[in-house]
């Protein structure tokens, strides 16, 4: 004959077990979803982006760059400074509102997160330095040689990272 106590352990195992698979489930259910791939993002301006976003319920993404910019700041409109000897590049910002300029300096290959939609760049760096610009599979979409402007409309939906110099 089996005591009370010997079946008691099995009993508060299985609760245990069952608990830990109910919580599991639970996590499960309210993970967040993905972010979608900068190629199927929303087409249109930005604020269009952002309303679709916002009514999709799903969180919209700063824009990031590694490794770390020398300085990133925000601006209104087209108009911003580039200062001498920098890579300035400027995208959307969903979050904010408003365009977020990395202005780029140290010679890297920058990887960028979050890019998407219209914006631009400066090339302000010292004069017949190049900088290029490369899509997902590490191709060339463009080059610019400082000193120069982005191609107007420019797009960042391509381009995945940037090589200053």
């Amino acid at each position: 004959m089996h005591s009370p106590r010997t079946h008691l352990i099995p009993r508060k195992l299985a609760g245990l077990v069952a608990g830990a698979g109910l919580v599991l489930i639970m996590l499960l259910g309210v993970a967040p979803a993905q972010a979608a791939d900068s190629a199927a993002q929303a087409v249109g301006s930005p604020a269009q982006q952002v309303g679709a976003q916002v009514n999709a319920g799903v969180p919209a993404n700063s824009p990031g760059i590694s490794p770390a910019a020398e300085r990133i700041r925000y601006v209104d409109s087209d108009t911003y400074d580039c200062p001498y000897g920098r890579l300035c590049a400027r995208v959307w910002d969903p979050n904010v509102g408003r365009y977020k300029v990395f202005d780029l300096w140290a010679c890297h290959t920058y990887s960028l997160s979050y890019w998407g939609g219209i914006g631009g760049f400066y090339n302000n760096q010292t004069t017949g330095t190049v900088a290029r610009f490369y899509n997902q599979s590490g191709g060339v979409v463009h080059s610019s040689t400082a000193y120069s402007v982005a191609p107007a409309p420019w797009n960042w939906d391509p381009i995945w990272k940037i090589k200053n110099c």
